[in-house]
């Protein structure tokens, strides 16, 4: 099928370069500008049916999908790692949990060096605070995840940073103490404290939270939502014949669920999605545990939401300040890459299996992650003055 011929709804796009006016962002956060002389693309309502099976092989697509969700492997809950003399898989994560440790049997080395320091905490949703299942939508945390997260916050500033849409995070969590970043940090609700000076414009408004809280909103990638909604749908139409395959709009990204697919159908689902992508030049892939990702084609990701929040918070004075961010996926190495850099704080991998990482420490499961997140409260409580 000829994409460009036979079409009536164009694409937004804009053969005006993007400048800070334009987008109303500061013009650090642009990836690039479109040349002015890109015309407007249009694109059909009907059926995309993948062809060019061979793009999406030559581009290493495929083998990033397998790559992003290794087969999971459980151990017991006393089972010692580091001290296990054993062959196969589990030899190997014992190796790797001697370069990342777990950061429950570490936990007095963190503490240590959040002392006389204000701790922030930052986590992710999916895989952190509730376990991956099959169906996005029954991604749901346990009464006592959200208990442990539910006192974790009234001892430390936390936030979520997580690829869903914000309001869906918040659907799920259902805590108003939490502050909350959606669609990869594309999308906070954080304190107003202050809306830091090179993000103070049309994209960071003051607004009231669900439970009447004032907060700032900052949507750095506002103006692509309906671009996004356009690319929803059109990937809605050209996986519908795909079984297992589930189209998620997160409002400022759009992600494509295959873990219910085949894996022999994997390479059309990725063709599905690289044909669509390929008619909007400020639209990208980014890849996650078992999930493709388009995304604005800006200067924003996990890590930039923890900057963001944190001198929201005023805390930008790492002498002061022991950041901890908490995730399991591949979009969390950039919350973690940019607390390792400097030393700023703490990344903490949450996984079953050897992975390469940017965090400092490791987590096996979500039930861990809750232990530690008790931990911190008890510590907290048992300073002096807090008893």
């Amino acid at each position: 099928m000829d994409l460009k011929s036979k079409h009536s709804a164009p694409v937004l796009t804009d053969p005006a370069p993007i400048t800070k006016t334009r987008l109303g962002m500061h013009s650090s956060l642009l990836l690039y500008s479109p040349s002015p002389t890109i015309l407007c693309r249009t694109i059909s309502k009907k059926k995309i049916i993948p062809s060019k099976l061979d793009d999406v092989r030559s581009n290493g697509w495929l083998d990033s999908m397998a790559s992003s969700s290794p087969p999971r492997k459980f151990f017991p809950k006393d089972f010692n790692f580091e001290l296990a003399t054993m062959d196969g898989p589990e030899a190997a994560y014992g190796s790797w949990m001697i370069k990342y440790p777990s950061a429950l049997n570490s936990f007095q080395h963190i503490i240590n060096s959040g002392k006389r320091k204000q701790i922030a905490l930052f986590l992710d949703y999916d895989g952190t605070l509730s376990p991956i299942v099959d169906d996005p939508d029954r991604a749901f945390m346990s009464n006592a995840m959200r208990d442990a997260v539910k006192e974790v916050a009234k001892c430390f500033p936390t936030a979520i940073i997580s690829g869903r849409c914000r309001d869906k995070v918040f659907e799920f969590v259902g805590l108003s103490e939490l502050y909350y970043a959606g669609s990869h940090g594309m999308d906070i609700m954080g304190p107003v404290k202050h809306c830091p000076s090179i993000y103070n414009h049309s994209n960071c408004v003051r607004t009231t939270n669900n439970a009447g809280k004032e907060v700032n909103l900052f949507q750095p990638a506002r103006e692509f939502v309906p671009m996004i909604e356009e690319v929803f749908k059109l990937l809605v139409e050209s996986t519908k014949g795909i079984k297992g395959a589930k189209v998620e709009n997160n409002k400022f990204c759009v992600s494509v669920h295959y873990r219910l697919v085949d894996e022999e159908k994997w390479v059309t689902v990725a063709q599905c999605v690289a044909d669509i992508l390929s008619h909007y030049p400020r639209l990208r892939l980014t890849h996650g545990r078992k999930v493709l990702e388009v995304r604005p084609v800006i200067k924003w990701d996990k890590g930039k939401a923890v900057e963001f929040l944190l001198d929201s918070l005023g805390l930008t004075n790492f002498d002061n300040v022991l950041p901890i961010y908490i995730g399991d996926d591949r979009t969390d190495e950039d919350a973690f890459k940019v607390l390792r850099e400097g030393n700023r704080g703490y990344g903490i991998l949450v996984s079953s299996v050897p992975k390469d990482t940017n965090a400092f420490y490791s987590l096996r499961d979500p039930a861990e992650v809750m232990d530690f997140l008790k931990k911190l409260v008890s510590w907290k409580n048992s300073l002096p003055g807090n008893e």
